[in-house]
């Protein structure tokens, strides 16, 4: 979410000043600020959590965008609301379609608000690392594939204790600092190869990138795989209780039916085109771009029907508010629900 990002340059000849705030943007043009994306986030846990120490509890705390407070209020009315459409639903009151929408939604925010608890949103002040452990960092993720064979050389001789690389003398300001970074590692490893910072500094939203998926490994995709499953399930699933509800007409029933189910596997049909795609490869053959061509077409004829039918629900929920029955504006008993006399 971009809390933390590389400040200033990667040379011996620039070190920021003692006097400089922690969070203080200086105004000389070379340096700038860089965020790492999420692969590259991981290769630096993995290898040098020691830049990434130290940050307060504090600080991340202080990052959210609401309070403790104000989430767990909107949970409590979130919670009240889906209580209310359970308990007419166990006193066979009528539910609405406007109700069941709701539901949906008020469902899929508890389980986000519960997820996300203690993640902060909306990070407008990453922590710059400016520290010259971070500069070294810093300067190895931005060596080329031909930088790092230097580096990796000059650290090599570095470790073995050779005198005249010590003084770094051929070699740039970069080479130099990568090689002090790369030589404290019991197995140098080379930074992931695909971008390894985001466009102008800033973060992109989540999943848009294909590369972090594509270089995360089997773990990464399987996570992504689970997440386009799971959530149209988790969305769709509430509608279901209106599948014999009452409608305006029989053919505004047959598509909220079929408009629950499209959404509910969209996501597996999503991930199964996806599965196909990456396994039928890249080839230059006329049956693989007829394969690719049509996984294609495919994912996004998926998309548009899962944008319709999701539409589709909602407009149904606000249209049939014309067509309420009296049942709809009774009330449930709640005294049914705890130890009273009557």
């Amino acid at each position: 979410m971009g809390g933390f990002a590389f400040y200033g340059p990667y040379d011996n000849n620039n070190n920021p000043t003692a006097d400089e705030s922690l969070f203080q943007v200086s105004t000389n043009t070379r340096y700038i600020v860089e965020v790492p994306r999420f692969d590259t986030l991981i290769y630096i846990m993995k290898h040098f959590p020691d830049i990434l120490t130290g940050v307060p509890e504090e600080y991340i705390l202080d990052q959210a965008a609401s309070s403790s407070l104000s989430k767990a209020l909107l949970i409590i009315q979130v919670a009240w609301f889906c209580m209310n459409c359970a308990s007419r639903l166990f006193q066979h009151l009528l539910l609405s379609l406007l109700e069941v929408c709701t539901a949906a939604h008020a469902f899929c925010t508890l389980v986000t608000y519960f997820v996300w608890w203690s993640k902060p949103l909306n990070v407008a002040a990453p922590m710059l690392m400016r520290e010259k452990e971070a500069r070294e960092v810093y300067a190895l993720l931005k060596c080329s594939d031909d930088e790092y064979d230097k580096v990796l050389e000059m650290a090599q001789k570095r470790a073995a204790g050779d005198s005249w690389t010590l003084l770094g003398t051929h070699g740039s300001g970069k080479i130099v600092l990568a090689a002090d970074a790369l030589r404290h590692l019991p197995t140098p490893e080379q930074p992931p190869c695909s971008l390894r910072f985001h466009d102008g500094g800033r973060m992109m939203v989540p999943g848009t990138y294909s590369n972090e998926v594509r270089h995360g490994g089997l773990a990464a995709s399987l996570s992504m795989a689970m997440t386009i499953i799971i959530s149209p399930i988790l969305y769709s699933l509430v509608h279901f209780l209106a599948w014999g509800n009452q409608f305006p007409t029989p053919l505004e029933r047959l598509l909220w039916q079929v408009s629950s189910l499209v959404v509910t596997c969209s996501g597996l049909t999503e991930v199964y085109v996806g599965f196909i795609r990456a396994w039928s490869g890249e080839s230059d053959t006329i049956s693989g771009k007829i394969i690719d061509a049509f996984t294609v077409l495919t994912g996004i004829m998926i998309l548009i029907a899962h944008i319709l039918a999701s539409g589709f629900l909602i407009v149904e929920g606000f249209w049939q508010l014309c067509f309420l029955d009296s049942a709809a504006y009774q009330l449930p008993s709640w005294s049914k629900y705890w130890p009273h006399f009557s």
